[in-house]
């Protein structure tokens, strides 16, 4: 019998990516969508994705490598995660799209290991 194991990825709730108007409230709040000239450095990666990706992870509290393939890679989401995490622009989004940073309360990790609750 060919079954997936209990909390595989296809146990996980499907998420529904932001929607535009959840979109253009957010927006602003990012730094990188600030006009702030041409980019340097490694392609530019679409901000709108690597927030869906985090949110993906912050609504599953699965771990970042179980990302599915559609989004961006888990090392980048993780990277920005980290990033407005620690500049607060992770809990104004949170705010701004839930009216609560509760999202946040639990920690996600990067790797595979099952936490202790």
């Amino acid at each position: 019998m060919n079954t997936a194991p209990a909390n595989s990825p296809a146990d996980w709730p499907s998420i529904q990516d932001l929607s535009d108007e959840q979109w253009q409230r957010i927006a602003p709040l990012l730094p990188e969508m600030l006009d702030h000239g041409p980019r340097r450095g490694r392609p530019n990666v679409d901000i709108r994705w690597v927030l869906n990706s985090v949110m993906w992870v912050l609504h599953t509290r699965a771990p970042w490598k179980a990302m599915p393939e559609r989004y961006v890679a888990y090392q980048t989401a993780h990277r920005y995660y980290l990033r407005w995490k620690r500049s607060g622009v992770l809990a104004a989004i949170a705010l701004a799209l839930f009216k609560t940073d509760a999202i946040l309360e639990r920690p996600s990790t990067r790797k595979g290991d099952v936490r202790a609750d």
